[in-house]
């Protein structure tokens, strides 16, 4: 009996050791495997940076990720929010031209200090350029001042149910829909005077954007550079939209949230769609110049609204002053100055 145990032991051990020597081989398999799925990867992704059409593709991908849960949730939504259009359309008819004193508001959520020099020069430009419109700038320190969100609303935010990106949205619609006025998102660099507006609603509709391939985003609007009227039709509708939203769901089930809000009024509202035709469009291409900071300055490459993003990219022309150069020097924020704005901190 003794011996047989000890022939089985030591067959035991044989076995145990191939075994683990399999085990190990299949592991270098699969290391092997990632390693070489990560450099694809990131190949792949290279050339679609060089190509500069990343962004419309990743959203493009996202989309075909979750098919079944985002229309499952948006068409639960869109009886609703119709609902909400229909009971607040009715304000469309008492909205007057857009003010040329109402307020801009901008907003950088960790405060001003602690703002990229880039930004800065972004608010200091939309400040040189808006004629008679005070501008006032939102922060975490400042933001009850002028609002007071649900407590639902704070919450998911504290708890990071959302981001910041999507709380300035909830943000601005607070405030538009109480105040009235423009929103102009930190990112836009304004190369003109703003000019009164004869219409109760405004915004930048563009000849392109990286968005035209999505579902409901086709450049008719945009949501970070939009003006209206205090307790209009659209501010209203979009606030009390946005907050219902939250209060019913736990998880945000798409980046351009804000712009189904608005696709559904545009297509149910006439009155709201003809709005549009009375609209501008931008002819440039408001993108271009974040690619192109880097660039050496060339008047004709900045638009006269260009979004240019929070930092400079890599890659530095040396003895040549680049378009980031231009921007900066011409464009130096003074946080002493509180002639021109409104910060309240």
């Amino acid at each position: 009996m003794i011996k047989k145990y000890k022939k089985r032991k030591k067959y035991s051990r044989k076995y145990s050791k191939h075994s683990i020597s399999t085990v190990r081989t299949i592991k270098r398999k699969i290391y092997k495997a990632l390693y070489i799925s990560i450099l694809i990867f990131l190949f792949i992704l290279f050339k679609l940076v060089k190509k500069n059409n990343l962004e419309c593709i990743i959203f493009e991908e996202l989309d075909k990720i979750k098919p079944f849960t985002q229309s499952f949730t948006l068409d639960n939504i869109k009886e609703d929010f119709e609902y909400l259009v229909n009971k607040y359309k009715y304000l469309i008819k008492r909205e007057n031209n857009i003010k040329d004193d109402c307020p801009i508001w901008m907003m950088w959520y960790q405060g001003i200090r602690q703002a990229p020099p880039l930004v800065l020069a972004c608010i200091q430009s939309v400040i040189k350029n808006r004629e008679k419109h005070p501008v006032i700038i939102i922060s975490k320190y400042n933001i009850e001042k002028y609002i007071k969100l649900p407590s639902y609303i704070i919450e998911k935010f504290h708890n990071k149910t959302f981001s910041i990106t999507h709380f300035s949205d909830i943000v601005r619609l607070a405030l538009l829909f109480k105040y009235g006025g423009y929103w102009i998102d930190s990112t836009y660099f304004v190369n003109t005077p703003l000019t009164k507006v004869k219409t109760s609603f405004h915004t930048l509709q563009l000849k392109e954007c990286f968005t035209n391939k999505h579902p409901f985003v086709k450049c008719i609007w945009s949501i970070n550079f939009m003006a209206v009227t205090k307790n209009s039709f659209i501010a209203t509708y979009g606030y009390h939209a946005i907050l219902f939203y939250w209060k019913k769901y736990n998880s945000l089930i798409d980046y351009f949230f804000f712009d189904y809000i608005i696709h559904i009024a545009y297509y149910n509202v006439p009155e709201f769609k003809k709005m549009f035709e009375q609209i501008p469009i931008v002819s440039c291409n408001i993108f271009s110049l974040i690619k192109k900071l880097n660039s050496e300055y060339n008047p004709s490459e900045i638009c006269l609204f260009n979004k240019v993003g929070k930092k400079r990219r890599k890659g530095l022309i040396i003895n040549a002053t680049t378009n980031y150069d231009y921007i900066i020097e011409n464009n130096k924020f003074d946080l002493n100055n509180t002639n021109n704005y409104i910060l309240n901190i």
